[in-house]
């Protein structure tokens, strides 16, 4: 068992001069994420554990991720894990213990659940999940995942159509990360890799049906936490409409709060400091408050606060402990902080309803342990029967209406649907219901019988060891590699011959797919 009783109980004694007590009401469990080894523990509002396992690694791949989803009501749980030596990685579906599926992705230099890796990534019912990653050579992708059949249902990519008409970049290291999946749509931000503490992205919804994407403006921030029962979020946001000390801030200054409500599609502020910046914003309390923490100019955490929806400071979290991550609750919330046992993880929760305190320890790691709080939910439903309204400190930014938009890159003209030409796109349709990756099949796919080239190397001056006919049938051996404004596969022939080979020309002015996935 990985909780230790006795020195629990004697931590629990020594803190209680530290830590003012506070009435339990219970009724939550949460699941505790060891990086390091991939253990997974869950433990309920009295420090007990109820279930305690290392999370599946496929046959091929040694290293767990940083972070874990796990999906609406404590379970299932998604990960990338990767090769140390080639690394590749994989998307991982276990439920428990047990491994239920394993993707192999392309060679990727990131993927979005190193960003984010929430209930958000999963659709309403857990039937499906979105994962955004950039590709070693450039470019990136979007999958959604089907946890039924264990496929990959629909993909966009840098070099789809609506993509590549519009101009979206394609920059190394760029990583679209889901934020909300609902229905058949996914809002996604583009990420670009090391710039995840940035002022602002760009986002995107996906229409997975028709392919369509449009701009949204609701979802600027991965510095966000989502409420479920009402989809509302609130963020992080620097703006510039309300007092500000900005110039003082090395990078920017986050000087307000925003939530978006999606029953009117509108995100707008509803608290502001003029002196201080904003971070790690979480619902609490069954969705009544929001806890933050609060910095100044020099870059020192100043304190966590909590404001309730009408603007109103509630007060300070005292103590004067480190919150290493924390997550709502119906009564309050739950933190991790590594204060008392450098190394090790102390798991605190903290009952708001009675007061704000430093709360009181549930349970603590083994020595040396770091553990992140990987998803928790209360096992008592807290029903509200209204909530206060929203403080409302200037005009609301709206998302785009009904009618599908797709939304350019920075600086082009809004694009709709009608303005690309079939000729854009009747090539390419395969793409969005398939994925080209290690190990699957592919067909070539060439016009007016043109044979496609197998060169030894992945460059045009290479020497060619084949050339292929429309329609032929090979499978994916390696890449994608980017190179020479190409991206190449290495394939295998049905006869044994393996090359590389272009995943698209350009077709007297339009783009042609020459490899196909089947």
């Amino acid at each position: 068992m990985r909780k230790h009783a006795l020195f629990l109980a004697t931590f629990i004694f020594c803190a209680l001069a530290i830590f003012p007590t506070a009435a339990q009401n219970g009724g939550w469990t949460a699941w505790l994420y060891s990086a390091a080894d991939g253990h997974m523990t869950q433990v309920d509002d009295s420090g007990a554990v109820h279930t305690d396992f290392t999370l599946p690694l496929p046959i091929g791949f040694d290293l767990f991720p940083q972070k874990v989803a796990v999906g609406h009501g404590g379970s299932p749980f998604a990960y990338v894990v990767s090769n140390s030596t080639t690394f590749q990685g994989a998307l991982v579906i276990s439920q428990g213990a047990a491994l239920k599926f394993s993707f192999n992705l392309p060679l990727t230099f990131a993927d979005s659940t190193e960003f984010v890796a929430d209930e958000s990534i999963f659709n309403e019912d857990n039937s499906a999940l979105a994962l955004g990653y950039s590709l070693d050579g450039g470019g990136w992708g979007l999958l959604i995942f089907d946890l039924t059949s264990g496929t990959v249902a629909q993909t966009i990519r840098f070099d789809t159509p609506t993509v590549a008409v519009l101009g979206l970049s394609a920059n190394f290291g760029l990583t679209p990360i889901p934020r909300r999946f609902i229905g058949r749509e996914v809002t996604f931000s583009m990420i670009q890799a090391g710039t995840d503490a940035a002022p602002g992205y760009d986002a995107y919804t996906w229409n997975i049906d028709t392919g369509d994407l449009t701009q949204n403006l609701a979802f600027p921030s991965l510095d966000a936490d989502t409420f479920p029962p009402t989809g509302e979020m609130v963020m992080s946001l620097p703006d510039d409409r309300l007092p500000n000390q900005s110039a003082d801030f090395t990078f920017f200054q986050a000087n307000t709060l925003h939530v978006f409500d999606p029953l009117t599609s509108a995100r707008f502020p509803f608290y502001n400091s003029q002196t201080f910046t904003f971070s790690r914003p979480h619902f609490i309390q069954n969705g009544e408050r929001i806890l933050f923490e609060v910095s100044a100019a020099a870059g020192d955490s100043f304190e966590w606060q909590v404001v309730g929806r009408d603007g109103t400071l509630v007060g300070p979290i005292p103590g004067g402990v480190t919150i290493n991550d924390a997550h709502g609750l119906g009564d309050g919330f739950i933190y991790t902080t590594d204060t008392f046992s450098p190394g090790s993880t102390t798991l605190v929760y903290v009952n708001t309803r009675d007061t704000l305190n430093a709360g009181v320890p549930i349970w603590s790691s083994n020595p040396n342990e770091t553990v992140t709080i990987a998803w928790a939910g209360d096992t008592v439903i807290r029903a509200q029967a209204a909530y206060s309204p929203w403080a409302k400190l200037a005009d609301a930014v709206y998302a785009p209406g009904v009618a599908a938009e797709i939304g350019p890159a920075g600086g082009q003209p809004l694009l709709t649907p009608g303005a690309i030409s079939p000729s854009d796109i009747a090539a390419s349709t395969p793409v969005f219901g398939r994925f080209l990756s290690v190990g699957g099949l592919a067909i070539i796919n060439t016009t007016e019988g043109d044979t496609l080239n197998v060169r030894t190397a992945p460059t045009r001056d290479s020497a060619i060891a084949t050339r292929l006919p429309d329609g032929e049938r090979v499978t994916i051996m390696d890449g994608p590699r980017a190179g020479e404004g190409f991206t190449w596969w290495k394939i295998r022939t049905a006869a044994g011959i393996e090359g590389w080979v272009v995943e698209s020309v350009d077709d007297n002015g339009s783009r042609l797919q020459t490899l196909i996935p089947e």
